[in-house]
């Protein structure tokens, strides 16, 4: 049996067929007495990249494997999980390798390498622009800097155009983050790769020797585009690592007049400068194409590339900040029509379908625990209109119903589990009556972990946690932990207080377990530098469709009901006919939910102090 090769070369690529079929031709000239493999991952391309590829009948094994477009992160990723090597060298597809590029990469790892780089030239046969004096540059320098003696390259020198790393570090740091390329999108997946890998302590090298050429074709019509997708990218990144804020943001605006002059007039006025740079594009890109160099045609174009990338840190909510944010409840996800009770709190697929829709097209954006976290610890800003989503119980219908909406979508989210009722039945609800519902087990957990939403705790049985035992209080909360940590694989971050019940007590209880954060159902804001175990939510019900929704979520869930004494004055003024309570009789606070009769009853059969879930 032959033993497998020593590198896979992976290489993802997109409408490029023509550079794509040139760099696997080229690594058969490849000067390695190793044997290595290439695999091709074409992310949708619709220019019979595959038809190129295999007329090539190259003297080392090629796997060609095609996927809907889903961006660069993603097919690195697919590329790796098909790899058979020790060693995974991933390349662009506008490369064209040195016959040493194996061999040098190979020399480091000898020399106890984690990751290696090496140079990434300019091809003398790239189109003679604007945009490839930028590459020149940009490739000379970075040569410059890593070759100055003890120089350690920084995260943002480690670009995947040219970077190979051990099999088993990539599987340690967990290959590429799909986020950050999704639906084909542009930038800083390598930069983010580059962060984990050396704050994790893995050892990189430079190789001066290790060179690709980069025949760099793009026009600018599609740079400008691509710019905009980074200023999309920069906040993302900052929101992941805020501590990359100066190295990624914070620089651009100290080095470049342009960008601190553009940034304030689409601060100012952004519809004007998308209109005005989109009527300006199609000119000035025929201009820099044609390969004038004029000082005009310079500073317009690099004025129009910086519009195009604030108006992309506009789109994603602006830079990262101490904002008040929303948190949004949820529950079952499900029409459980027919229950008197439990069918206020499921909302059908449709309308929560609907929701997320009109969210995202409000311009609201949906953060992770991770940022939630650090931003009530103060160490880290949001964009505008954050909102984290949650649910509550973790019901079956949770993976049947939400998490393929919430993949599609992109939209990450905290399910609280109750950790002794895992894989079975609603018993808190049965005990009085109400319909059975099933449970998510171990495996539908893992499932939602795997996509991104994170498991809290919802208690271990779900009981009235200011009703019980010291003794118990502390098996429902440590315990439910300890159950959740077992069968997630992760640690267990963030509680939700079953009915929203909570005291004093129950807040100690909570933080003596070693929760971050727990979850109330009372409705309002969270403010940066708030009470880290009394976090309010709005409770999403079945009723909240449509402008009720809207509504609610622009007061975050806070009732509009005059006060008594305005009340009393407008009666005074306009006649008891003409009364307003329009709209809180249309959208009733918690407070008159919690007097109502039904809520009553309710309270009364489960011997509640308080409405809240079920």
């Amino acid at each position: 049996m032959s033993p497998g090769p020593r590198i896979s070369v992976i290489v993802p690529t997109y409408q490029r067929r023509a550079l794509v079929v040139r760099l696997v031709h080229l690594l058969g000239s490849q000067e390695y007495a190793h044997g290595f493999e290439a695999i091709v991952v074409v992310d949708g391309s619709t220019d019979d990249t595959e038809a190129g590829l295999a007329a090539l009948h190259p003297r080392f094994p090629l796997q060609v494997i095609s996927q809907p477009n889903s961006g660069p992160a993603r097919a690195r990723n697919r590329g790796a999980e098909a790899a058979r090597g020790d060693i995974f060298l991933f390349l662009d597809d506008d490369m064209e390798p040195d016959p040493h590029l194996l061999a040098e990469h190979d020399r480091c790892y000898a020399d106890g390498a984690d990751t290696v780089s090496g140079v990434m030239p300019l091809h003398p046969d790239s189109p003679s622009t604007l945009l490839t004096d930028g590459v020149r540059f940009w490739a000379e320098d970075l040569a410059r800097r890593l070759s100055q003696s003890g120089y350690g390259p920084r995260v943002d020198e480690l670009v995947s155009g040219q970077l190979s790393v051990r099999r088993d570090v990539f599987t340690q740091l967990g290959g590429f983050d799909e986020h950050f390329t999704a639906q084909g999108s542009y930038g800083n997946e390598d930069l983010d790769f580059a962060h984990r890998l050396v704050g994790a302590g893995y050892r990189s090298m430079h190789n001066p020797r290790a060179i690709s050429w980069q025949r760099y074709v793009v026009d600018a019509a599609s740079h400008l585009r691509q710019y905009g997708q980074v200023g999309q990218a920069d906040v993302a990144i900052i929101r992941k690592h805020p501590e990359l804020f100066e190295s990624v943001v914070a620089s651009k605006l100290a080095d470049s007049e342009i960008h601190r002059w553009t940034r304030q007039v689409v601060r100012g006025a952004p519809r004007l400068a998308d209109l005005t740079s989109r009527l300006l594009e199609p000119w000035i890109a025929r201009r820099v194409d044609g390969g004038r160099r004029d000082r005009g045609t310079a500073w317009l174009f690099f004025a129009l590339r910086s519009v195009r990338y604030w108006l992309g840190v506009a789109r994603a909510g602006g830079i990262p900040r101490a904002r008040p944010m929303r948190v949004l409840s949820y529950h079952a996800i499900a029409d459980l029509s027919g229950d008197p009770v439990l069918e206020q709190y499921g909302v059908p697929p449709s309308s929560f379908q609907q929701q997320l829709v009109t969210m995202q097209r409000a311009g609201f954006h949906f953060i992770t625990a991770d940022e939630f976290i650090r931003f009530l610890g103060g160490e880290g800003g949001l964009p505008r209109r954050a909102v984290l989503l949650t649910f509550d119980d973790c019901y079956q219908d949770l993976a049947d119903n939400a998490l393929p909406l919430l993949r599609q979508l992109r939209i990450p989210a905290v399910a609280f589990a109750v950790s002794g009722l895992v894989g079975g039945l609603n018993e808190w609800d049965l005990r009085v009556g109400r319909r059975a519902l099933r449970l998510l087990d171990s495996s539908g957990l893992r499932q939602l972990v795997q996509n991104w939403v994170e498991i809290g705790a919802h208690s271990c049985t779900h009981p009235n946690l200011t009703t019980i035992s010291d003794a118990q209080l502390a098996d429902e909360t440590v315990g439910s932990a300890a159950q959740l940590a077992t069968l997630a694989h992760h640690p267990v971050r963030l509680f939700a207080y079953p009915y929203g019940a909570h005291d004093a007590r129950v807040h100690q209880a909570v933080r003596a377990a070693g929760f971050a954060a727990a979850f109330t159902v009372d409705p309002g804001w969270v403010h940066p530098g708030r009470d880290r175990y009394t976090v309010p939510r709005v409770e999403i019900m079945r009723r909240d469709v449509g402008w009720r929704f809207r509504l609610k979520l622009g007061v975050a869930g806070r009732s509009l009901r005059p006060r008594l004494g305005i009340r009393r004055r407008l009666r005074q003024w306009l006649g008891p006919r003409h009364s307003p309570g329009g709209v809180s009789a249309a959208l009733p606070d918690e407070e008159t939910r919690a007097r109502s009769p039904a809520a009553a009853q309710d309270r009364a059969a489960h011997r509640e102090p308080t409405a809240g879930s079920p």
